[in-house]
C-alpha cells in the first residue's frame, strides 16, 4: 500500500511539472523589401479555423508549416472567411474575416478583399501554386512569387496579377494604377494592378507607382525618368495633350490590348 502511494504522489508531481503547450503563431510584423512591383504586408484580423463537417475537411489541401487552412484552392475557412498568410516569414496561415474589395480593387489589408482574395500590391487577388505559371482565374495572369528582404520567395506567398488597362486603370484597378511589366517577370510581360502616385504628367519618378493612374515612370532620352501618360499608337485625334505625340516607347515589349499597340505620350 505504501508503494502504491508514493508512485500516485510521484506522478502527480511529473503532472503538475509538464511543460506548457506552446503559443500559437503570432503575426510576423517584418516588412518585405519595396521594390518593382511594390508590396505592402498584410495586417489582417485572425480568427479561429473553420470547424466544418469532418468530410471537407480531410478534403482540404492545406498548406504547412501549420496546415491550418488551403490557400489555392481556398478551404478549411468559414463562408466569409479567406485563407490567408498571417506570418511570412514562415508561410503560417489563418483565417482571416472578407470584406468587399473584389479582384484588382484598392486594400490596405486581407480584410478588405472578397472571402477567398489576399491583400497584396495593395490590390485584391487570389493566391497560386506554381511561380512564373499562369492562373487560371479569369480576369488574371500570371503567378508570380513575392520577396523577402533578401530577395529570396516568400513561403506560401505566391500570387496571380490582375489583366487591366494601363489607358483606363479604374476599370479594373479602381484608384489603383494598372501597371506595365515588360520584362520584370521575363519571358512574360505582364499588367498588374499596383499602388498609385500622387506625381502628375511629366513629373520626376523612379518607379510607376510614384504617378498618377494612367502614366508609366519611363526613361526619356532627353529628359530622364518622368510619369508619361499611356495613349494608343496610330489613333486619331491623338490621345496626347496638344504639342505632344504618341511615341511607340516600348517597341517589340509594348502592350497590346484589345488588338491595339500602346505607346506614350512624349
Amino acid at each position: 500500500m505504501l508503494g502504491i502511494a508514493i508512485i500516485s504522489i510521484v506522478a502527480a508531481m511529473v503532472a503538475c511539472t509538464a511543460p506548457p503547450l506552446s503559443p500559437p503563431d503570432e503575426l510576423d510584423t517584418d516588412q518585405p523589401k519595396r521594390k518593382p512591383p511594390t508590396q505592402q504586408q498584410n495586417t489582417t484580423e485572425v480568427t479561429a479555423p473553420d470547424a466544418g463537417d469532418t468530410d471537407a475537411a480531410s478534403a482540404c489541401e492545406t498548406v504547412g508549416p501549420n496546415n491550418r487552412c488551403g490557400l489555392d484552392p481556398q478551404c478549411g475557412c468559414g463562408a466569409n472567411e479567406t485563407c490567408d498568410v498571417t506570418t511570412v516569414s514562415t508561410g503560417a496561415t489563418s483565417c482571416v474575416t472578407a470584406g468587399a474589395g473584389t479582384l484588382g480593387r484598392p486594400c490596405v489589408q486581407t480584410g478588405d478583399c472578397v472571402a477567398g482574395l489576399t491583400c497584396a500590391y495593395g490590390a485584391c487577388r487570389p493566391y497560386c501554386k506554381t511561380p512564373r505559371s499562369k492562373c487560371g482565374v479569369a480576369g488574371t495572369d500570371l503567378c508570380v512569387e513575392r520577396l523577402d528582404d533578401n530577395e529570396k520567395p516568400l513561403p506560401n506567398a505566391a500570387v496571380c496579377t490582375i489583366t487591366c488597362d494601363p489607358r483606363m486603370p479604374s476599370a479594373v484597378c479602381g484608384t489603383n494604377n494598372c501597371e506595365w511589366f515588360p520584362d520584370f517577370y521575363s519571358p512574360s510581360k505582364v499588367t498588374d494592378c499596383n499602388f498609385a502616385g500622387t506625381r502628375p504628367a511629366f513629373s520626376v519618378c523612379d518607379y510607376s507607382s510614384d504617378c498618377l493612374p494612367g502614366h508609366a515612370c519611363f526613361n526619356h532620352p532627353r529628359f530622364g525618368y518622368e510619369c508619361e501618360p499611356w495613349c494608343t499608337l496610330g489613333k486619331t485625334p491623338s490621345e496626347c495633350k496638344s504639342g505632344f505625340t504618341c511615341k511607340d516607347a516600348y517597341g517589340a515589349n509594348a502592350p497590346v490590348i484589345g488588338g491595339a499597340k500602346l505607346g506614350l505620350c512624349q
